[in-house]
């Protein structure tokens, strides 16, 4: 195994992806506080692209903040996957709020589970009227990532 640490943060650096999954409404600011965020199942690519986090709660209807990814360090816990640790900085606000937009065309595809995670590109994502501009077609199309899966490229390798 190698052993990596991403820091996401370099000078002059624009902002890459930002990590989108679910959990509850103040978790960010309190993941902020104490500096970290959980362990996800992230392949090295997928982590080493990472900017920024936001979790979605259940009755969200629009983005409103993202928390800074300052560094990405790996974790392996006693299911023997490799997970990668987030190291958080600031919450920051965003300036105009991006609403999610269509229900419907997030069906299947926004994050239910703080195991389920999409990457986006944050500058798509500022860009965007609403979170759902962003997908072609419908939610069925753009499929969730399971974090283990997306780590592994199958879920069967993590059995």
């Amino acid at each position: 195994m190698t052993v990596s640490r991403f820091t996401t943060s370099a000078a002059g650096a624009l902002p890459r992806n930002l990590l989108l999954t679910h959990h509850h409404r103040e978790a960010m600011q309190n993941a902020c506080e104490r500096g970290f965020w959980m362990p996800l199942a992230l392949s090295t690519d997928q982590a080493a692209d990472l900017s920024y986090l936001v979790a979605v709660s259940a009755g969200c209807e629009t983005i409103t903040a993202i928390a800074e990814i300052t560094s990405l360090e790996p974790w392996r816990e006693a299911d023997g996957i490799e997970r990668w640790l987030p190291f958080l900085g600031a919450l920051v606000p965003l300036l105009r709020p991006v609403p999610l937009g269509d229900r419907q065309l997030l069906a299947g595809w926004l994050p239910r589970t703080r195991e389920q995670v999409q990457l986006l590109s944050l500058g798509e994502l500022l860009q965007a009227s609403r979170l759902s501009d962003l997908l072609p077609g419908s939610g069925a199309c753009c499929p969730l990532l399971q974090v283990a899966a997306a780590a592994d490229g199958c879920a069967d390798r993590a059995a």
